[in-house]
């Protein structure tokens, strides 16, 4: 799969493989069709730095081992962190947007006011994501109030069976998020916003054995692409 012998040089494209997860509007598998809103962004980037990419989606925890094994991989889209910093080449940010809980319409009793109550209930995350040390640092512990899956789908699934209190969701993507399963925005309620300030937005990561000279040409095409409309098309292919 990987090529350790490439130098940008060569007559080739080098050919890299970008991991991803399931995660609507971002990055997703539509139909074995693999889009979104930042692994489109991602793809376009390939193409303008002439760079045959080759992505491939697997659970967070998964993709998250292998982008730091693999010399001639990234991983999109990745939450950058002082603790994720040294750990990767970044090129971004893409796109985000803020993240807050959200409890089932109906369930009128679960009602926090501030960031200091939420956990009083429970919540699933996806193991290892960014999400998991956030959310613990604010109180909420695994097999206490902190359900941890390898696949969003699972603790939404959990969530609308009312097995568990909130989820977590941003603003931008929770409706899109929403209709992969069946549901809409009107069956939840917005609650207090997750502060997410140690975060610097989305980003496609590259192991750090990554020739500098193709970070550098993504992080050049990056700076023309969004200059264009700050990834508005990009934004608009999902979310009106």
């Amino acid at each position: 799969m990987f090529s350790f012998g490439f130098t940008f040089t060569c007559a080739a494209k080098p050919i890299i493989t970008i991991f991803t997860e399931q995660f609507p509007p971002y990055n997703f598998s539509n139909k074995g069709q693999l889009q979104g809103i930042n692994l489109d962004i991602v793809r376009t980037l390939c193409e303008l730095s002439q760079v045959e990419c080759k992505f491939e989606l697997l659970p967070w925890a998964r993709a998250y081992d292998l982008v730091q094994k693999n010399q001639l991989s990234g991983l999109v889209s990745t939450a950058r962190s002082a603790e994720r910093e040294d750990l990767f080449y970044w090129v971004g940010p893409l796109v985000s947007s803020r993240t807050f809980f959200y409890r089932l319409r109906d369930n009128k009793h679960i009602n926090p006011t501030d960031i200091t109550q939420v956990s009083a209930y429970t919540l699933g995350v996806v193991r290892g994501n960014i999400y998991e040390g956030l959310v613990e640092s604010i109180g909420f512990q695994q097999d206490k109030n902190l359900l941890k899956v390898a696949h969003h789908y699972e603790y939404m699934n959990l969530f609308f069976k009312n097995k568990i209190d909130l989820i977590l969701g941003s603003e931008f993507a929770l409706d899109y998020q929403l209709q992969q399963f069946g549901h809409g925005g009107k069956e939840v309620v917005k609650l207090v916003e997750l502060p997410v300030n140690t975060l610097q937005g989305n980003y496609v990561v590259f192991n750090k054995e990554m020739p500098i000279e193709i970070v550098e040409r993504f992080n050049e095409q990056l700076e023309k692409l969004k200059a264009v409309d700050n990834f508005d098309a990009y934004r608009h292919r999902y979310v009106q």
